[in-house]
């Protein structure tokens, strides 16, 4: 346990919170201060690699056991172990049984007439869909982070330890320059840009203001940042730009998750289908 919690100092690195996740998942699995490093047998790994898939969906069982890899590769070549016992028991994912339900334009403009009774949660999000920062990066946000246009994030670029730098759409512009108003108006001004709830309470008041808003779709927090990349490939930007704006060095992430998996409107898609003299599909066509 005191390895494995000193490996995780020594290589987190700041915006990058999967090894510290692991290790706190590992607590929690074992339930104890303390665990031998003969207890940690191939069926032990087994064993963990299953708590975080019954615990946790997509690719975030799979990071999470992967960071766990690592520190007992890292207690192998420390000769704790001749063989690390996790070596035979690959990293897996849990593809979600539901698919993410995206928002479209119209679900925007919706959501932008729409008041919220936590107008802090309502600002928050409609930012989170005009940036695609996650909960957790928009409740950290601070106004020192911003400068003109230019949002300085917390997420830091694994190739280059760089932080993503992100220029903000005007209508996310105008939800800083409100939230600086009212942060300005309050006694005892923070730096802190929205004060959020719990990521749980958040989601709630996001369900209930979808509903109010007269949108059919199960939405979470995270909804939005899967919302922001799709709306922009729809706008035919190329996936690596995409990629930059959510903060990934590679396109994989786009092209696996973060992608439209449901049509916009299966209608529209069946009209495209040929039909004579460029009729549409829905003029009668007589057979011989």
């Amino acid at each position: 346990m005191e390895y494995y919690e000193q490996y995780v100092k020594d290589n987190t690195r700041k915006g990058n919170r999967h090894l510290a996740n692991s290790f706190t998942q590992f607590k929690l699995f074992i339930g104890n201060d303390f665990i031998s490093p003969t207890a940690i047998t191939e069926n032990f790994c087994k064993r963990f690699r299953q708590f975080l898939m019954d615990k946790f969906n997509g690719e975030t069982p799979k990071d999470y056991y992967s960071r766990f890899k690592w520190a007992l590769n890292a207690a192998e070549a420390d000769k704790y172990f001749q063989k690390s016992p996790s070596a035979n028991v690959l990293s897996k994912s849990k593809p979600s049984v539901r698919l993410k339900e995206n928002l479209e334009v119209p679900d925007y403009l919706k959501l932008l007439r729409t008041p919220c009774h936590n107008e802090e949660v309502r600002a928050g999000a409609i930012f989170s869909c005009y940036t695609g920062l996650r909960w957790c990066d928009v409740k950290k946000m601070e106004f020192s982070d911003l400068r003109n246009d230019l949002l300085t994030t917390r997420i830091i670029q694994a190739k280059t330890g760089q932080p993503v730098v992100l220029t903000l759409h005007p209508i996310a512009l105008a939800i800083i320059e409100q939230q600086r108003q009212k942060a300005y108006l309050m006694e005892g001004e923070s730096n802190v840009v929205f004060r959020l709830p719990s990521a749980n309470g958040a989601n709630k008041i996001v369900g209930q203001w979808v509903a109010d808003a007269g949108i059919e779709k199960y939405i979470t927090w995270s909804c939005f940042r899967l919302s922001f990349s799709i709306l922009l490939q729809d706008e035919n930007v190329d996936d690596a730009t995409v990629a930059c704006l959510l903060g990934h060095t590679t396109t994989t992430q786009v092209r696996k998750v973060y992608r439209r998996h449901r049509p916009k409107d299966q209608s529209d898609v069946i009209r495209k289908l040929p039909s004579p003299d460029g009729q549409s599909q829905s003029t009668r066509i007589e057979y011989i």
